[in-house]
C-alpha cells in the first residue's frame, strides 16, 4: 500500500474490514429503511466485511424503526443453510457462536 502511492501509482483495493454503518435519516423512505437496514445486517449470518454491523437512526423514528426491524427480524427462517426455505444458515464455528452470544 505504501510504495503503491510513493513510488509507481499503481491502483490497489484494500480490504479494511466492516463495521460499515447505516445511516437512517427522519426523511428515508421508512420501509426501504428497515428492509435495507436487516438485510445489511443478517445477509450470510452477519458473517461478511460490509455487513451493517452498526445502525443510526434519527430519534424521531428511532422507536418506529425499532419495532419495525424486530418485526422483520423475527420473520427470519434459521435452519441448514440448503434447505430453500431457510433465509439464514448456521454461524461459521463455535467460536463465532459464543462470540455473538456475547455481545447479545
Amino acid at each position: 500500500m505504501r510504495n503503491a502511492h510513493v513510488s509507481n501509482l499503481k491502483r490497489i483495493t484494500l480490504e479494511l474490514g466492516g463495521k460499515s454503518p447505516n445511516i437512517i435519516t427522519k426523511n428515508a423512505n421508512f420501509e426501504r429503511a428497515v428492509q435495507q437496514s436487516c438485510l445489511a445486517l443478517f445477509f450470510n449470518a452477519g458473517q461478511c466485511c460490509v455487513a451493517g454491523s452498526r445502525t443510526y437512526v434519527h430519534s424521531s423514528i428511532y422507536d418506529r424503526f425499532v419495532e419495525a426491524t424486530v418485526k422483520q427480524a423475527n420473520t427470519i427462517r434459521v435452519g441448514h443453510s440448503l434447505d430453500p426455505n431457510t433465509d439464514q444458515g448456521p454461524l461459521v464455528s463455535k467460536d463465532q457462536l459464543d462470540r455473538v452470544l456475547n455481545y447479545i
